[in-house]
């Protein structure tokens, strides 16, 4: 009797691992980033409270799944994967003038002027939410700004 109840446990086990498998694995790629450390850079933890977009701003109010997602890139951005701010450096935005994280004049990037009320040009980021905070705005600009910095 002890036996069959083993080999039932392990079964139901068994049964339980297959599934929560999700199959096969198409483009391993495309999950690079789980394991990658913050590719952000440094945050300094003096004047923005030690504040980080990559983890702080970008998940709850810009790369959710509708948005600036990996897989929806609104506007052509993906605030998600790896990468950033590198790959927004000199990006020209998409729907207006200007760069993404503008090099030549952080302050005028379209990641900061899109924050604005109203904004230069379309909608107000982030769309159909509330506008970021004061300390929120202020962690986005450092970041930007450090970003550009030699």
């Amino acid at each position: 009797m002890r036996s069959s109840t083993s080999i039932f446990r392990a079964a139901c086990a068994s049964s339980l691992v297959l599934c929560a498998c999700a199959g096969k694995l198409d483009d391993p790629g495309r999950f690079a980033y789980v394991n990658a450390p913050p590719d952000g850079g440094t945050v300094s933890d003096e004047g923005d409270g030690g504040c980080d977009p990559l983890i702080d701003i970008f998940p709850p109010s810009c790369s959710t799944s509708a948005c600036h997602a990996a897989e929806s890139q609104q506007g052509g951005l993906d605030l998600q994967s790896a990468g950033l701010p590198q790959r927004l450096v000199g990006k020209r935005a998409a729907g207006g003038p200007g760069f993404v994280i503008d090099q030549a004049n952080p302050l005028q990037s379209v990641l900061l002027t899109k924050l604005q009320d109203p904004p230069p040009y379309g909608f107000q980021m982030p769309l159909g939410a509330p506008p970021l905070t004061d300390d929120e705005t202020a962690c986005l600009t450092a970041w930007v700004q450090a970003a550009v910095s030699p």
